[in-house]
């Protein structure tokens, strides 16, 4: 294989000057793009664990914690023990983070249709098929869906 015709090659520049798009975008309200995923999921599902959270963000347990670690700090989260498992910690957005989350949010989805406002609305979901179909058969993994309301 020709290192110009490295598919995974340009998945990956095209994921980091993405990401650092986003990140640029966002900067301004202090947050990364690990936290934005966890503003997101908390936003739509109060209490998650660190362990669900790391499930679904496809990051370390670690990375969870050092996130989480970080929001709670600058009062944007606050842990409680699990009623039902003591052991377990869920977490939720306070309410300074829940404005923080839909102004996070709104900056990265104002970068990402930047990033991707580049194709045609047919060419996006041609896009989105195929690395679906990447993601699915080439790698036997489902796909794990990315949409959240606020």
């Amino acid at each position: 294989m020709e290192l110009t015709d490295n598919t995974l090659w340009l998945l990956k520049q095209a994921f980091y000057f993405s990401l650092t798009t986003v990140n640029e975008a966002v900067k301004q309200h202090g947050v990364s793009t690990a936290q934005i995923g966890l503003l997101r999921q908390l936003t739509n599902e109060p209490g998650l664990s660190g362990a669900e959270l790391a499930r679904r963000l496809l990051i370390t347990p670690q990375g969870v914690q050092i996130a989480l670690t970080a929001l709670e700090k600058r009062g944007l989260v606050q842990r409680r023990q699990d009623p039902q498992h003591g052991r377990i910690l869920q977490a939720f957005l306070t309410d300074e983070g829940k404005e923080v989350a839909a102004a996070v949010v709104s900056d990265a989805i104002a970068a990402h249709e930047q990033v991707f406002g580049v194709l045609t609305p047919e060419e996006h979901a041609t896009l989105r098929d195929l690395l679906g179909r990447v993601v699915e058969k080439g790698t036997g993994h489902e796909v794990i869906s990315d949409h959240v309301d606020l």
